[in-house]
């Protein structure tokens, strides 16, 4: 940008810069079950990790439900539709303070994003 410069061209410019770095952080999730993003952390369990190992692998893009089905399978005996919904409505509300949101993409899977862009 070149002088001169308005302070509203200039506030513009900085959040959409802001923006554009938000949205290429990814999450990490380290052995022990703690999940990093955005200078904030929290604690998951073992299937919750299995889980977010899955969507961190692929931040941003759809994960299909038969691969969870076939993550969780090696975990938990009977991994059945509603046992899935069940893990994925409890990871939603563990991700809700780190700005990490899951989203339902209807008939194909979930889609890990930053909830705050």
């Amino acid at each position: 940008m070149r002088a001169p410069i308005s302070k509203d061209d200039l506030e513009a410019r900085v959040r959409a810069l802001q923006n554009r770095l938000n949205s290429r952080r990814v999450p990490t999730l380290d052995a022990a079950g703690t999940l990093s993003f955005g200078g904030h952390s929290i604690t998951v369990s073992n299937a919750q990790s299995e889980l977010l190992d899955l969507l961190i692998e692929r931040f941003g893009e759809v994960v299909y439900r038969g691969e969870f089905v076939h993550r969780l399978a090696e975990r938990v005996p009977t991994v059945t539709r509603n046992s899935l919904d069940l893990h994925i409505m409890r990871l939603r509300r563990r991700l809700l303070p780190i700005d990490l949101s899951i989203r339902t993409v209807w008939g194909r899977g979930y889609l890990l994003e930053n909830a705050a862009v």
